[in-house]
């Protein structure tokens, strides 16, 4: 397994943690103290920028090849994959409270850092999870 992998795999682990560490915070505070305060939750989210520590741990392949073309190419395939899953998250985030609450409701201005946040988050974990299925999932070789 290569570096980019072993950092791909990080960052989906912490990710979901973090998806579920926010979704059952804001679960529990929901019964305990109310809607209002159990939006606070999301601040569990931010879990998910351990996974952004990884290149810092995770040590520098040896020998005298550790990047070539097929790892560019990942890497480029990898991009494109996040950059649609953010652009769709974005998407849906803008135009779902359109539909539901109709144009001329409005909605506060406190959502905006979430979609920008949740913009973030969808985009490096769809690019870790790309990297992780052209690789073939965590192979020894990263042959198929």
């Amino acid at each position: 397994m290569n570096r980019t992998q072993k950092i791909a795999w990080l960052f989906v682990v912490t990710t979901s943690l973090a998806i579920i560490a926010t979704i059952t915070t804001i679960t529990i505070l929901y019964f305990k103290v109310g809607m209002t305060k159990a939006l606070l939750g999301f601040g569990m989210i931010g879990l998910a920028g351990l996974g952004g520590l990884a290149p810092i741990f995770i040590k520098k392949d040896r020998g005298r090849v550790t990047f070539d073309e097929r790892d560019a190419i990942v890497k480029e395939k990898a991009a494109y994959t996040g950059f649609t899953a953010a652009f769709l998250f974005t998407c849906f985030a803008c135009m779902i409270p359109f539909f539901v609450l109709g144009p001329k409701a409005s909605i506060s201005v406190k959502w905006l850092p979430l979609i920008w946040i949740g913009t973030f988050v969808t985009q490096f974990f769809f690019y870790s999870l790309a990297i992780l299925v052209q690789y073939g999932w965590g192979r020894k070789d990263g042959n198929k």
